[in-house]
């Protein structure tokens, strides 16, 4: 009975850490980032805010877009984070990355982004909250690198994936 109660103990502690703020939010921040790399919208779309918006005014619908829209210029691609940091705060949690790409574009676009994105000197900022009580509710609300053009020069999301179709 000793020994069932021992274990009892060692699986809440298990669990428990488990679902720290800090780990649940490296969890998230790795999902995302293999998503992007997986060009899923779904799994992308799963880790959003309904109320997600940057400043380029996406809804969680356009990022998701955008992004897909992005990959879709490489036949393969890899992004690494380096530098990653995480700062917690009353139910708002702000990790802190410079993201390398790599891999294999298909065209000028997937290499231009490359390029763009890998000159960067500031990181990439994603913010996350936590939408309810669960401790597995943390939603991403906002993306953001102060070196990115405050305009896109009329780039709205889809418009790669419309062009490539003759749209």
């Amino acid at each position: 009975m000793l020994i069932i109660a021992a274990l009892a103990v060692a699986l809440l502690v298990f669990v428990g850490l488990q679902f720290r703020p800090a780990n649940a939010v490296a969890k998230k921040q790795a999902s995302l980032i293999q998503g992007i790399e997986k060009r899923s919208a779904s799994r992308i779309q799963r880790l959003l805010s309904e109320n997600y918006v940057d400043r380029w005014e996406f809804t969680d619908e356009e990022i998701v877009e955008a992004v897909v829209d992005v990959g879709s210029q490489f036949m393969a691609l890899v992004v690494t984070e380096e530098d990653q940091t995480l700062e917690i705060n009353d139910g708002v949690a702000v990790t802190t990355a410079k993201l390398v790409i790599s891999g294999k574009p298909v065209g000028p676009a997937g290499q231009e982004v490359t390029k763009r994105v890998n000159q960067l000197k500031t990181p990439f900022t994603f913010t996350w909250k936590k939408e309810s009580f669960l401790p597995t509710s943390w939603r991403l609300v906002k993306i953001d690198n102060p070196g990115l053009p405050e305009h896109l020069y009329g780039y709205e999301p889809g418009d790669i994936r419309r062009a490539m179709r003759g749209e």
